[in-house]
């Protein structure tokens, strides 16, 4: 990511030493997530998977309400059948990877994040 504040508009993101922070930005939605979230975290995990000062990954979530309220219902209530099952099978096939004996996560960065 050359610019990551450019780009990103649900998440913050920014690295201090080793530590990379992604915070979930949409308090008002209680940090729902939609799929212009899930893609600026996998480009925030693969910046600090390929960037080797950053050891681990702190994420949060914004407001005072909720880390993140699950997937976004209002985006889903829009999404055809097609659309409903390829963001299903995204979702699923991560689980899968983690069933597989992966930790949570280590499909897209396999340093520690809590």
């Amino acid at each position: 990511m050359s610019s990551p504040a450019a780009t990103l508009e649900n998440i913050l993101y920014e690295k201090k030493g080793a530590v990379a922070y992604i915070t979930l930005n949409r308090p008002k939605v209680l940090n729902a997530l939609n799929q212009r979230t899930w893609e600026e975290l996998r480009s925030a995990f693969e910046d600090a998977r390929d960037d080797a000062e950053v050891r681990g990954i702190i994420v949060t979530g914004a407001g005072d309400k909720a880390f993140a309220a699950g997937a976004d219902i209002s985006e889903l209530a829009k999404a055809t059948a097609v659309e409903a099952e390829k963001s299903s099978s995204y979702g699923q096939s991560r689980r899968e990877s983690r069933q597989a004996g992966h930790r949570r996560g280590e499909w897209l960065c396999p340093r520690r994040w809590l």
